[in-house]
């Protein structure tokens, strides 16, 4: 059989995960990576040598024997790489969100919707054996009706220092419960109610937390909870919780810890074990299963079980919270 072409549009941290990924996949050939800073690319052909090097993505999509790409820029470029690509016909792998902006959002989910190709949106918790497993005792109905649910993501305030000007809270983080909580629902969102508050990164002009409301067409609430101003020495780089109450059961996650906890001289560390680490040199976790789980679809001529709907629906929950922020006051989606 032979192999696909794969070439990933940047390659920062999570870009070079994706790159690494693809390069252990007996069914792929990593082509070439786009990444624009001069220095980082220049790292980049001592890490991935013999691969092509560009600059500028629009030169990589013009490449026809790439058939699929990674597209792993900041949020606000992801509407112009996108639409690129789909003129390109290439299968997309959209690294989440699927766009900054609800305007672009809509014109991607437009012209996505009936794409003849994979395009898929990077929501990694979809491939979390946990999320997974909540989903399926609430299609067994094992858990009942959804009567509401609590999430909560917080995480310490180096990470918000990466993405100044580029995403901001509701984006970037509450995005991924925002996800999986309407595929848990399976039925629209229709309310939301936000209150953030910025202190640490006031000047920045982000948001240090943000609590919201979202109640859905069945009734059911959900409230969630993201902060990512935790010091910078705390134990953990994720701090979520999950607690979902049904007519007939209770569900919990608690990821605090990752299942690992070491004591040092540099002090307690609970070390990621869940989406995205190495074992034996290999990225694995639920990023290795998103990504996995692309070239299947590519390699199947079969759709992603996230849609472009799916994806653009999250998207509408963000911009609604950013409106109720603003506006002081519920707001309809």
């Amino acid at each position: 059989m032979s192999k696909i072409n794969v070439g990933v549009i940047g390659v920062g941290q999570m870009g070079t995960y994706h790159a690494q990924i693809y390069q252990k996949l007996p069914q792929v050939e990593l082509c070439a990576l786009c990444e624009f800073n001069d220095s980082r690319r220049k790292e980049l052909e001592t890490e991935f040598p013999g691969i092509t090097m560009y600059k500028d993505y629009k030169e990589l999509l013009k490449d026809t024997a790439i058939e699929a790409v990674s597209i792993v820029l900041p949020d606000n470029l992801h509407r112009e790489a996108v639409e690129l690509a789909v003129q390109a016909g290439k299968h997309i792998l959209l690294e989440k969100p699927l766009a900054k902006e609800l305007e672009d959002g809509k014109a991607l989910y437009e012209i996505t919707k009936d794409y003849d190709k994979v395009f898929t949106t990077g929501f990694l918790l979809r491939f979390d054996p946990r999320f997974a497993m909540i989903k399926e005792r609430l299609d067994s109905n094992e858990l009942g009706d959804i009567i509401h649910c609590y999430v909560r993501r917080n995480s310490p305030i180096i990470g918000p220092r990466r993405y100044i000007g580029a995403s901001d809270l509701s984006m970037h983080v509450m995005i991924h419960d925002i996800d999986y909580i309407n595929w848990w629902m399976d039925c629209q969102p229709v309310k939301v109610f936000a209150k953030n508050r910025s202190v640490l990164l006031k000047e920045n002009g982000m948001n240090d937390v943000i609590y919201a409301l979202v109640t859905y067409e069945n009734g059911a609430v959900a409230c969630m909870e993201a902060c990512w101003t935790l010091p910078e020495n705390s134990p953990t780089i994720i701090d979520d919780k999950v607690e979902l109450v049904g007519t007939k059961g209770v569900a919990y996650v608690d990821s605090c810890d990752h299942g690992v906890r070491f004591v040092t001289g540099k002090g307690v560390q609970y070390p990621d074990s869940r989406h995205w680490y190495y074992v034996n040199g290999e990225v694995c976790g639920d990023l290795a299963e998103e990504v996995m789980a692309f070239v299947n679809n590519v390699a199947t001529n079969t759709k992603s079980v996230i849609t472009p709907k799916q994806s653009y629906d999250a998207l509408r929950v963000v911009d609604a919270i950013e409106r109720s922020i603003v506006e002081g006051k519920e707001v309809a989606l």
